[in-house]
């Protein structure tokens, strides 16, 4: 969890936390735009089975060789077992989106998570909430209006997909917050990440039992289909996946260690700014002038909304990287995204 600096702190130091925070938002982005990339050529099960075994051997490394032979495993399996399965549920839906939406319309819609925690950490956790953060939070959720735009009758019921990977999102914070706060954060990961890679082949195991008709293995082939005979290029864009999500969660949490939360956690949101030069750079594609507003009123809100969550004269939910260590995001934030 955060150890919030000093005001003392040297200029340096802030400087030192901000670089880092971005870092780890660059490595969500390109996670993201990588699994976005390979979609077409694996299967969601496949991606997910390969990635988190990946992440496996990677973090297992990480403790033995960095972290002084640091546990891997959480003291109690109960509540992280439990995060596991609600952040699962937020990697899936947000990566079955991916086909169908632009890495700007999918990241746009899940970073609703952080205004999402903010509604939860009041309603389970009894925190306060003043009026500025209720508009805040309100605005937020007008931001998703205008990206999915539901009088245009243009509304993709995809775009529902990483609304639902942001109320995982936000469930799995608050339960970190609430029940996890005495684990590791590599405890937690490491947990999420077995499951998620028994989840992954128990994916591939289901898809090739059911009788679905070619025609939907055609139509959706990410979600669809089980294992792929993938090329080296592919496979190794999945490891990659791994190594992203590892270095974007322990850059997050080492941002949190050297500043205050309410100085790091509003730069989260450089993420947003990522995707669509990520869009319009691989894909041609440019966002539509009421998803660029959305995403700013987004943006504004969860910014504003993680200032007045960093500060110290009230208990607060940790932000999306910290308390998460797995957002996209990861956020994805990951992490998640």
């Amino acid at each position: 969890m955060t150890t919030a600096t000093e005001e003392s702190a040297a200029p340096g130091r802030h400087a030192g936390g901000i670089g880092l925070i971005l870092f780890a938002m660059l490595c969500f982005a390109v996670q993201d735009a990588s699994v976005k990339a390979i979609a077409g050529e694996v299967s969601l099960w496949q991606l997910q089975t390969v990635r988190s075994a990946a992440t496996l051997l990677i973090l297992a490394v990480v403790a033995r060789a960095i972290l002084g032979g640091q546990t891997l495993l959480p003291t109690r399996w109960r509540w992280p077992l439990i995060r596991s399965v609600v952040f699962s549920g937020a990697y899936l839906f947000f990566y079955a989106s991916l086909p169908f939406l632009t890495l700007t319309q999918a990241v746009s819609a899940f970073f609703i998570g952080p205004l999402l925690i903010t509604v939860l950490a009041a309603l389970i956790l009894g925190e306060q909430i003043g009026p500025r953060r209720i508009v805040a939070v309100i605005a937020g959720f007008c931001g998703v209006l205008l990206i999915i735009r539901p009088a245009s009758g243009e509304i993709q019921l995809a775009v529902l997909l990483p609304l639902a990977a942001a109320v995982c999102y936000a469930l799995g914070v608050i339960t970190t917050r609430w029940r996890c706060v005495g684990e590791s954060s590599i405890a937690l990961t490491f947990t999420h990440n077995i499951l998620y890679t028994v989840i992954g082949l128990a994916g591939i195991a289901a898809v090739s039992l059911l009788p679905l008709d070619a025609a939907t293995r055609a139509a959706l082939p990410f979600i669809a289909t089980g294992w792929h005979h993938a090329g080296i290029a592919v496979f190794a864009v999945m490891v990659g996946t791994a190594v992203t999500h590892v270095c974007g969660m322990m850059s997050s949490i080492q941002a949190y260690r050297r500043e205050e939360a309410s100085r790091i956690a509003p730069f989260e949101y450089s993420y947003l700014a990522i995707m669509p030069v990520f869009d319009l750079a691989f894909w041609d594609e440019l966002p539509a002038p009421q998803t660029l507003a959305g995403m700013a009123l987004i943006a504004v809100s969860g910014a504003f909304v993680a200032r007045r969550e960093g500060r110290a004269a009230r208990p607060r939910v940790a932000g999306p990287a910290e308390a998460a260590a797995d957002a996209p995001w990861t956020a994805a934030g990951d992490e998640g995204k």
